[in-house]
């Protein structure tokens, strides 16, 4: 059986079935075993109200049921006269004094007479049949004097009457409970299975390529598991629509990159070609193009590589104030032709856990494109120090800043604020995305902000080292 609906509706049917069924049919065998439990009573009352009647009389009799009778509590004991009169003079109900005889003992010794067994010794009790209502028997006594009297043991504490009360019972109880229990079972699959078949139908979508369908509207106002399933579903179909979308940016931008190295490259070629050209200096142009060609695809692929999720880091301890002195050394290099000066500060003994290569090569990113717009003579500040269980590296500079609407997209791939003065800058948008993916390998964030008297700050906040045990 497939279908998931058909196998939640017959199950929950079958288990309320035999679930009611047991319930009827351990009620109906409770309820016979009561009936008989207060048949053999009743018999026991009668044999002894039938020896007192025997051997004392009809006086004899009413002193032994002012005895019995709060013995019997709450049970009602009757003891009947030929007339329908209870011998206490108590209050009889109706229907007890017509089912006695219709007012008359000659009718329910006749009654009674016929329901005696053959054979039985004179003054016997004899059952009548049931009745319909709460008196289920009624005894026969036999004076000596031939005088009839009926016993009647009358149960006062019932549970809702007419369910077990007749031959049909049992049927009637199977159709209600299969009737019940198909309702409840059809309401209960369907709720528990259109979510599903939501999930499913969404699912088609996003296969054919539909990356805008979303299921948690469907479901109204439900809170249970299943709406969380739906709520974690369009959490994925938005993060498969942000992915593809940002592959397409990825190969558009990429392919772009490509092209303008390539194009320098054909254009180089042919005025190398030209009869009496310069070959050095066309051979000098292919060679940096070349290189910028190189670069670019070694940062795809550096950038590619971090976005595999199979990617692992070579764990170590990592002494930032070490590592942050060898950046310094490269970067004053390049910072020296343009009278750029760069102020560094870093906590002693901060470290951290992770890929040394990696962590080297993200902050020297951010380093690089602080000194890349700066103008020269300007001053680039590196800190670094730990803060609320993380190590910060705090990295401005005195450039013309980002609009706050790019703060955030400067750490996609190939995002530029500007291309044409990033592409002088010779930077091709990829560092920035670089030291983020770096950053969340590590456990940690970067984020940016502009100065406000003039430039960017990045902020790389990475988790700091914790001795083992």
């Amino acid at each position: 059986m497939r279908n998931l609906y058909l196998r939640i509706f017959l199950s929950f049917w079958i288990a309320m079935v035999l679930v009611l069924s047991f319930t009827v049919m351990a009620t109906l065998w409770l309820d016979d075993q009561r009936a008989q439990h207060e048949q053999t009573r009743q018999d026991q009352l009668a044999r002894e109200a039938s020896s007192v009647l025997a051997e004392q009389g009809v006086p004899g009799l009413r002193e032994w049921l002012a005895r019995e009778s709060p013995r019997a509590a709450p049970d009602r004991l009757f003891v009947l006269d030929q007339h329908g009169n209870d011998l206490l003079g108590r209050h009889v109900p109706d229907f007890l004094r017509a089912r006695f005889g219709r007012g008359s003992a000659a009718a329910a010794a006749a009654a009674n007479a016929s329901a005696a067994p053959p054979g039985a010794p004179p003054g016997a009790p004899a059952d009548l049949p049931p009745d319909a209502r709460d008196v289920r028997w009624l005894s026969q006594l036999v004076a000596p004097g031939d005088q009839v009297y009926a016993l009647s043991l009358q149960r006062l504490r019932r549970g809702p009457r007419g369910l077990f009360s007749s031959a049909q019972t049992p049927l009637i109880t199977a159709v209600t409970t299969l009737l019940v229990s198909t309702i409840v079972c059809f309401l209960l699959a369907r709720y528990l299975s259109d979510p599903i078949r939501h999930l499913r139908a969404a699912t088609r979508s996003i296969a054919a390529g539909d990356l805008g369908v979303r299921v948690s509207g469907l479901l109204g106002t439900r809170r249970d598991e299943l709406a969380l399933l739906a709520l974690d579903f369009d959490v994925m179909a938005e993060r498969l629509r942000g992915l593809l979308e940002s592959h397409r940016t990825l190969l558009r931008d990429v392919s772009h990159e490509l092209r303008s190295p390539l194009a320098r490259l054909q254009i180089a070629l042919g005025l190398a070609r030209r009869p009496q050209a310069n070959l050095e200096q066309e051979f000098d142009r292919i060679e940096r193009e070349t290189g910028r060609l190189d670069e670019l695809i070694g940062e795809i692929l550096s950038l590619s590589r971090l976005d595999d999720p199979a990617h692992t880091l070579l764990a170590e301890r990592v002494n930032l104030e070490e590592l942050l002195e060898t950046l310094l050394d490269n970067a004053r290099v390049e910072a020296e032709p343009r009278a750029i000066t760069i102020h560094a500060s870093t906590s002693a003994g901060l470290s951290v856990e992770g890929d040394r290569e990696l962590l080297f090569r993200a902050i020297e990113n951010v380093l690089r494109n602080a000194l890349s717009f700066s103008p020269d003579g300007a001053a680039v500040q590196l800190s670094a120090n730990a803060q609320a269980g993380q190590a910060v590296v705090r990295i401005s500079d005195q450039g013309p800043g980002v609009p706050p609407a790019a703060l955030e997209r400067i750490f996609e791939p190939f995002f530029c604020v500007a291309k044409a003065r990033d592409r002088d800058s010779g930077g091709y948008g990829i560092g920035l995305a670089i030291t983020a993916r770096v950053a969340a390998l590590h456990g940690g964030s970067v984020r940016a902000r502009n100065i406000p008297d003039g430039g960017l700050e990045v902020e790389i906040l990475l988790p700091l080292h914790q001795p083992k045990a």
